[in-house]
């Protein structure tokens, strides 16, 4: 089965479109426009999540592992640091099953969050990592089949 070269050529814009703004402070209109071209409406939700909610990085001392939570008034969701996966009914529908969608907000409010300094880092243990991992299967919705 050949793969789709878009999801690569979203996500090679978006670490171009980091690295500008790491380099001028901000995003150009011409990264912004090829990023909306890219990641349509969750691009847009995503801008908005960074306004809304919080972000916090748990990453372990050696730096081995990193995990993000996003939290929102109603939603908490666990996004893995570069991985392409998020375990909302969004990600699950438009990017799993319908296949019109690259990622969802989630991940990309973690991507372009981390490139602004819009994320707290919190170092924590091994057994707290997993303490927290074992907590979020709380927050993750079952599937109705």
């Amino acid at each position: 089965m050949e793969q789709s070269l878009v999801p690569k050529l979203g996500f090679d814009s978006l670490i171009e479109a980091q690295q500008n703004f790491g380099d001028t402070g901000a995003f150009s209109n011409t990264d912004l426009e090829i990023l909306h071209s890219f990641f349509g409406e969750h691009f847009i939700l995503a801008a908005e999540l960074l306004d809304k909610c919080c972000i916090t990085e748990y990453k372990l001392a050696n730096n081995l592992r990193n995990i993000f939570k996003i939290v929102t008034s109603k939603e908490q969701y666990t996004i893995f640091d570069n991985i392409n996966f998020c375990h909302c009914s969004i990600f699950r529908y438009q990017v799993l099953e319908m296949k019109n969608a690259i990622t969802c907000k989630h991940v990309l409010a973690v991507r372009i969050g981390k490139s602004m300094g819009k994320v707290f880092v919190e170092s924590v243990t091994a057994s707290q990592l997993v303490d927290f991992l074992n907590e979020q299967l709380n927050f993750i919705e079952p599937d109705n089949e």
